[in-house]
Protein backbone atom coordinates (compact mmCIF):
# COMPACT_ATOMS: atom_id res chain seq x y z
CA UNK A 1 0.00 0.00 0.00
CA UNK A 2 1.20 3.62 -1.26
CA UNK A 3 -1.90 5.52 -1.05
CA UNK A 4 -0.95 8.77 0.93
CA UNK A 5 -4.73 10.48 2.47
CA UNK A 6 -5.56 13.73 3.31
CA UNK A 7 -6.37 14.92 6.85
CA UNK A 8 -9.87 14.97 5.73
CA UNK A 9 -9.93 11.20 4.56
CA UNK A 10 -8.31 10.44 7.53
CA UNK A 11 -11.11 12.12 9.42
CA UNK A 12 -13.17 9.93 7.44
CA UNK A 13 -11.13 6.81 7.31
CA UNK A 14 -11.58 6.96 11.68
CA UNK A 15 -15.34 7.92 11.45
CA UNK A 16 -15.27 4.44 9.08
CA UNK A 17 -13.19 2.29 11.39
CA UNK A 18 -16.21 3.91 14.50
CA UNK A 19 -19.17 2.46 12.46
CA UNK A 20 -17.55 -0.61 11.50
CA UNK A 21 -16.45 -0.96 15.70
CA UNK A 22 -19.97 -0.65 16.25
CA UNK A 23 -21.50 -3.04 13.98
CA UNK A 24 -19.05 -5.39 15.00
CA UNK A 25 -19.44 -5.29 18.45
CA UNK A 26 -23.50 -5.94 18.38
CA UNK A 27 -22.67 -8.96 15.97
CA UNK A 28 -21.00 -10.78 19.52
CA UNK A 29 -17.89 -12.44 17.87
CA UNK A 30 -15.38 -10.15 19.95
CA UNK A 31 -13.56 -12.83 21.69
CA UNK A 32 -10.11 -13.36 23.37
CA UNK A 33 -8.88 -14.91 20.39
CA UNK A 34 -9.96 -12.11 17.82
CA UNK A 35 -9.53 -9.32 20.34
CA UNK A 36 -5.93 -8.21 18.97
CA UNK A 37 -6.69 -8.90 15.58
CA UNK A 38 -10.23 -7.60 15.01
CA UNK A 39 -9.57 -3.93 14.78
CA UNK A 40 -6.26 -4.50 12.95
CA UNK A 41 -8.71 -5.83 10.22
CA UNK A 42 -11.59 -3.79 9.87
CA UNK A 43 -8.38 -1.15 9.43
CA UNK A 44 -7.50 -3.23 6.65
CA UNK A 45 -10.61 -4.00 4.78
CA UNK A 46 -11.69 -0.30 5.13
CA UNK A 47 -8.39 1.12 3.74
CA UNK A 48 -8.75 -1.57 1.01
CA UNK A 49 -12.07 -0.55 0.27
CA UNK A 50 -11.07 3.06 0.01
CA UNK A 51 -8.23 2.48 -2.06
CA UNK A 52 -11.16 0.87 -4.40
CA UNK A 53 -12.87 3.75 -4.97
CA UNK A 54 -15.51 3.46 -2.54
CA UNK A 55 -16.46 6.72 -0.54
CA UNK A 56 -19.54 5.58 1.28
CA UNK A 57 -18.81 5.69 5.03
CA UNK A 58 -21.71 2.86 5.66
CA UNK A 59 -21.08 0.30 2.75
CA UNK A 60 -17.43 0.78 3.85
CA UNK A 61 -18.08 -0.12 7.07
CA UNK A 62 -20.41 -3.03 6.27
CA UNK A 63 -17.82 -4.17 3.79
CA UNK A 64 -15.18 -3.97 6.35
CA UNK A 65 -17.12 -6.28 8.87
CA UNK A 66 -18.69 -8.99 6.18
CA UNK A 67 -14.68 -9.37 5.26
CA UNK A 68 -13.11 -9.58 8.76
CA UNK A 69 -12.15 -13.31 8.87
CA UNK A 70 -10.01 -13.02 5.53
CA UNK A 71 -8.09 -10.17 7.01
CA UNK A 72 -7.83 -11.65 10.59
CA UNK A 73 -6.27 -14.53 8.53
CA UNK A 74 -4.07 -12.59 6.67
CA UNK A 75 -2.98 -10.63 9.78
CA UNK A 76 -2.49 -13.76 11.80
CA UNK A 77 0.06 -15.54 9.33
CA UNK A 78 2.11 -12.24 9.46
CA UNK A 79 2.62 -12.37 13.50
CA UNK A 80 5.95 -13.23 14.49
CA UNK A 81 6.12 -16.31 16.11
CA UNK A 82 7.00 -15.77 20.08
CA UNK A 83 10.47 -16.39 21.21
CA UNK A 84 10.76 -19.47 22.57
CA UNK A 85 11.46 -19.79 26.68
CA UNK A 86 14.43 -20.06 27.38
CA UNK A 87 15.99 -23.09 28.51
CA UNK A 88 18.37 -21.89 31.14
CA UNK A 89 17.80 -23.58 34.47
CA UNK A 90 18.76 -21.16 37.13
Amino acid sequence: MTTVFTSAECNELEQVLDIAWEIYLRKGELDSHNLDTARAALTRAILDGFEQGERNRRRLAIAAVASIAQYEAVIVRRRPAPAPASSVKL
